[in-house]
């Protein structure tokens, strides 16, 4: 059978045991109004790997996995690792290529167009270090971007001559028109990408990219996303949005195990785009997005990955985004009654999900997030006057708090106790 039989056999997602070998995800059984039934999200919770000695509000850097994800992890791990000379170099066809048909399903695009990667930043780093610029080319992106996606850019600015520019978004913008019309302002005939962020990282705003990506197209710029922050978070459908490229960590809201993510590349940009690594069975110009993946071995990553896909099937993502808005909402609700919190994230549902900000007058950011965790063993998001070379995010003092299914609101209660006593003293 050949490769493209194989693939279109995985379509069908069906769990054959010599493809998947894992554990069956444990059946939840859903309420009938289950949005208002604590005891099933107390059940999903109870289904995750989590120390149960801190509140960890921040997961949408690095998320807790389901149990049986890390079962099915360490067990193939264990399996490669007594005997890694020639196990180390194993490769199972079957569960990476079905991990490539989920994401692509889940994507709405074709499997031919999805590279599994370690991570956000090395799929990222493999659309713009390998993105055919010329001299005098010009690159677009929002003065929010994350710093590691700069660097590649301005990296690329003095070996290749290209021109970096930042396009002045507010922190806090009106409107989503408001967005778009920063971009289309500073677009000029040399403009060829745009670089942008599905949802910010650093304030959980969503940034409407299907009408951006949509306008680039219309004017032969191609675009970069930036999902870190939205796969397994908000819809993603690459057909629609229309863009370029877009990558992803599983990690975060995924909660699959470290180190895994994937690369999306419209197939006619195949061919013209370099891969970070050279590749030992395809050139650089290959047709194939296979020639991305030159990664090592990590095949327990690819069988534990699909364990946790199966599981958010299973619960359903409607499901989890709105049980996400509804903890953002309840933590908010809870803070906005004390009149030194200033909430600055946009909290329709149109503009966040589960990340939201907040600010307290004359307060540190860093300061309350140690405080947290050395008092309460809360873990927080802070973002305080963040610079480095690559970035300026200027002065932004601000608290991030992650709702992922698995905090209830009992967790929110002990935060905003929390804060309210820090708040006071």
């Amino acid at each position: 059978m050949n490769r493209a039989d194989f693939i279109l056999q995985l379509s069908g997602l069906c769990m054959i045991p010599e493809i998947t070998k894992g554990k069956q995800v444990q059946k939840i059984t859903k309420p009938n109004d289950q949005m208002s039934e604590e005891s099933f999200w107390e059940k999903v919770r109870s289904q995750f790997n989590v120390d149960n000695s801190y509140i960890d509000l921040r997961a949408h850097a690095a998320s807790p996995i389901p149990s049986g994800t890390f079962e099915e992890f360490s067990q193939n791990y264990g399996h490669v690792q007594s005997f890694p000379s020639i196990r180390n170099h194993e490769v199972a066809e079957g569960n990476k290529e079905l991990l490539r048909v989920k994401i692509a399903k889940e994507l709405n695009c074709s499997f031919e167009e999805v590279a599994l990667m370690r991570s956000t930043t090395e799929a990222l780093n493999n659309a713009l270090m390998g993105f055919p610029f010329e001299n005098g080319d010009e690159v677009l992106a929002s003065v929010h971007e994350y710093d590691s996606m700069m660097g590649s850019l301005y990296q690329r600015q003095k070996r290749d001559g290209i021109e970096v520019k930042r396009v002045e978004i507010p922190y806090q913008p009106t409107s989503k028109e408001q967005i778009i019309e920063c971009f289309k302002k500073s677009a000029t005939p040399k403009t060829k990408l745009i670089l942008i962020s599905h949802m910010v990282w650093i304030s959980g705003q969503i940034y409407p990219i299907e009408e951006i990506c949509q306008w680039a197209r219309s004017k032969g710029i191609a675009t970069v996303v930036d999902a870190a922050q939205s796969f397994s978070h908000l819809n993603i459908d690459v057909t629609k949005i229309s863009c370029d490229y877009l990558g992803a960590s599983l990690h975060k809201w995924c909660a699959a195990p470290l180190g895994s993510g994937f690369l999306y590349i419209r197939k006619e940009n195949i061919p013209a785009t370099y891969p970070l690594f050279g590749h030992y069975h395809y050139n650089a110009d290959a047709p194939r997005i296979e020639k991305f993946e030159n990664f090592g071995s990590i095949t327990p990553v690819f069988e534990a990955c699909n364990f946790s896909l199966d599981f958010w099937e299973k619960i359903g993502y409607e499901a989890k985004r709105n049980r996400m808005q509804i903890l953002k909402e309840y933590w908010i609700n809870k803070l906005s009654a004390i009149p030194e919190i200033e909430i600055v994230t946009n909290i329709d549902a149109e503009h966040s999900c589960g990340i939201a900000y907040f600010s307290i007058e004359n307060q540190s950011a860093t300061d309350i997030k140690n405080k947290l965790f050395d008092q309460y063993k809360i873990v927080v998001q802070s973002i305080e006057n963040y610079k480095n070379s690559n970035v300026d995010y200027q002065s932004v003092n601000v608290i991030g708090i992650a709702t992922p299914v698995f905090i209830l609101p009992e967790h929110l209660d002990v935060f905003a106790d929390g804060i309210k006593e820090l708040v006071s003293t």
